[in-house]
């Protein structure tokens, strides 16, 4: 789920950057490069604990700018395929529904969810929208509702990380807040 990790970095800095103030431009500008995206084989940056400079700046050669090695520790969230998680759904088709984990979209297939639950439109007139209904009727998935769900699958791109869950297992489902 939540790490906290040692990373490097390069940063460019132009010359005008060089004099008084120049650290903490580094950490400014470390912070704004890297925090939110997608690191390989770690995950997405949710946020920079602590940076420092790696090593002294070497001047590029035919830009003028000085690349400035960077190391920092930082939060990083990262998920597995069999790990269990909290999700909040965010939309319901009649295929499955979204949920999201922070920026991680999880997607459950109805397929996926527990024997006897069906897809409902029976209050979207009262402003409830579409749902998942429990057999029993007593349990229901629809925007906003909390969910805990297995990964069974995830995927890294570019700049997101995806995931495909399950609620047929004992313990999975929809939770009440609180």
């Amino acid at each position: 789920m939540f790490y906290l990790l040692e990373l490097r970095d390069y940063l460019l800095v132009k010359p005008e950057f060089l004099g008084p103030g120049f650290h903490e431009y580094c950490d400014d500008n470390l912070r704004q490069k890297v925090e939110g995206t997608f690191k390989e084989h770690a995950g997405i940056v949710i946020a920079v604990v602590e940076a420092y400079k790696a090593d002294r700046g070497k001047l590029q050669e035919g830009t003028g700018l000085v690349m400035v090695p960077m190391a920092y520790k930082a939060v990083v969230l990262q998920l597995f395929k069999g790990e269990v998680v909290d999700c909040v759904c965010d939309e319901v088709t009649q295929l499955g529904f979204f949920g999201a984990i922070g920026p991680v979209r999880v997607f459950v297939s109805r397929s996926h969810l527990p024997q006897g639950w069906k897809y409902s439109e029976d209050n979207i007139d009262a402003g409830a929208g579409p749902a998942y209904v429990s057999e029993e009727g007593n349990q229901l998935i629809r925007v906003k509702s909390a969910v805990r769900v297995k990964l069974i699958a995830t995927k890294q791109e570019n700049d997101r990380l995806w995931a495909i869950g399950s609620c047929q297992e004992d313990f999975l489902g929809p939770r009440a807040f609180g």
